[in-house]
């Protein structure tokens, strides 16, 4: 894998569960030579538990309060590669936060590639249970018009991981956000 040479600049990943997020931040951050946060993983270990648990114990609103601190304390440092959970940029808090630190990054994926990527995993909690496909549909439509607020859209179906980091290395190459792969916001 091709690394590059450290810079200031981080970037923000959005999108659905199954989008992809952790893992193409991960290279993102490695190709960068820049710190990947994973929020999901700060909330877990603020917490000492999984994010199941904490939905299963708290509910959602209080999710949602650790998720904020978690994007207060990820976005401290600059130049950071960071994954937000499914739901946290849907959250206007959050969003303002994450797009005033560094480009955020849509990553667009379908229901279907979604089902086939986490198709067993009962460790998502807004993961529906017997309508899956349709629950699944919904709860991604309702989220769409937030998601596509981010500066740059980039589909994630059929393509892997490198692919992705890299198509995001182009756009944040570029001088101008002009130049999109998708319309953001």
């Amino acid at each position: 894998m091709k690394r590059f040479a450290r810079v200031s600049r981080g970037a923000v990943l959005v999108g659905f569960m199954g989008a992809g997020k952790s893992s193409v931040g991960r290279a993102l951050a490695f190709r960068l030579g820049a710190e990947f946060v994973d929020v999901d993983s700060l909330i877990e270990a603020a917490a000492g538990r999984s994010i199941r648990e904490i939905f299963a114990s708290e509910g959602e609103e209080a999710f949602r309060e650790r998720e904020r601190a978690a994007i207060r304390e990820a976005v401290d440092a600059p130049g950071r590669v960071i994954a937000a959970g499914g739901g946290a940029f849907v959250d206007p808090e959050n969003r303002r936060l994450l797009k005033a630190y560094a480009p955020v990054f849509f990553l667009d994926v379908s229901p279907e590639t979604v089902m086939k990527r986490i198709p067993a995993d009962r460790s998502r909690p807004l993961l529906p249970g017997k309508e899956e496909a349709r629950k699944l549909r919904d709860l991604m439509e309702r989220r769409r018009p937030t998601y596509r607020e981010a500066d740059y859209t980039v589909s994630t179906d059929d393509r892997s991981v490198a692919e992705v980091a890299d198509r995001i290395l182009g756009l944040l190459s570029k001088a101008s956000p002009a130049v999109q792969e998708g319309e953001g916001g």
